[in-house]
């Protein structure tokens, strides 16, 4: 280990242990004073970049052409984690960077031992060992980097046929859903299709789906018109329960049906303002009863 002087020309442009998506060189800016004695640039010895990629484009947007660097005599997989733990320390990984890492460190590193060295928050498993090159390549890359699409759902869209995935793909990139909310629509999808036989694609497509990104609380307006087009005989029932109410009971009025109708039964609740009129309408209600 020693520090050295460098210019531009003598990094190596290998990019072996590069695995950083987006790049993003502004976040690099203060982090001299922020963590001072850091080494914010490290190489092997071959002047390969292990740590600090984005830090070397910020060096050349500011026009900088010789700067210091610590170098590392270190094998490859050991050079992956190193930079691996230090983005995850400063910045933390999003889900495309994890899985870059996990396809360049496997060559070198058994699972098991990735699994023990590296803070991931996921399994390794062997379905995601037979997708990892799907999930890499577009138009899953996106979604992965910008945290629009979780693992469980990502392994899921992967078994599916391309038209199907490019559709719910297309959905996530252009609305921002939680993991439990992607769980909620694709199950939604499966259960439809399967009942409708027909395609994902002609479903989300059927349902007016692109309308629905341009209203308030998309998720929730997407999500209602799935549910819809797999229950429409509840989401009728529904429909009319909500305009029976809203004819029927005054402010001060709730009122509840069964859990999906299977029930004549309707639950009533009162609020009264105190006891004196709270008596007044029990006092009606025992007439009528």
């Amino acid at each position: 280990m020693r520090e050295i002087e460098l210019r531009l020309s003598d990094i190596s442009p290998d990019d072996v242990y590069a695995f950083s998506y987006p790049h993003l060189p502004e976040r690099c800016a203060g982090l001299q004073e922020k963590f001072p004695g850091l080494p914010l640039l490290i190489v092997d010895k071959a002047r390969r970049v292990i740590s600090g990629h984005d830090y070397l484009l910020l060096l050349r947007q500011r026009g900088e052409s010789q700067f210091r660097a610590l170098q590392l005599e270190l094998s490859a997989p050991e050079a992956l984690l190193l930079n691996y733990n230090i983005l995850h320390c400063l910045f933390g990984l999003n889900l495309y960077e994890k899985l870059l890492f996990i396809k360049k460190i496997t060559p070198w590193c058994p699972w098991e031992d990735i699994r023990r060295r590296a803070e991931l928050n996921f399994t390794l498993n062997d379905p995601l060992r037979e997708n990892l090159d799907l999930l890499l390549a577009e138009p899953f890359r996106f979604c992965l980097a910008a945290g629009r699409l979780g693992l469980k759902a990502a392994l899921k869209l992967a078994d599916m046929p391309e038209e199907d995935r490019l559709a719910m793909i297309a959905l996530l990139r252009a609305c921002k859903f939680s993991e439990s909310q992607q769980a909620q629509l694709i199950q939604l999808l499966e259960e439809t299709a399967f009942r409708e036989k027909k395609s994902w694609a002609g479903i989300v497509a059927a349902s007016g789906l692109a309308a629905l990104l341009q209203q308030e609380m998309p998720q929730k307006k997407i999500i209602e018109a799935l549910q819809a087009a797999r229950y429409p005989a509840y989401t009728r029932m529904e429909n009319d329960w909500n305009l029976w109410q809203k004819k029927m009971a005054p402010e001060n009025v709730a009122l509840t049906h069964a859990p999906l109708f299977v029930k004549e039964e309707i639950q009533i609740t009162l609020t009264a303002k105190n006891r004196v009129v709270a008596e007044m309408l029990l006092g009606k209600l025992k007439k009528l009863f």
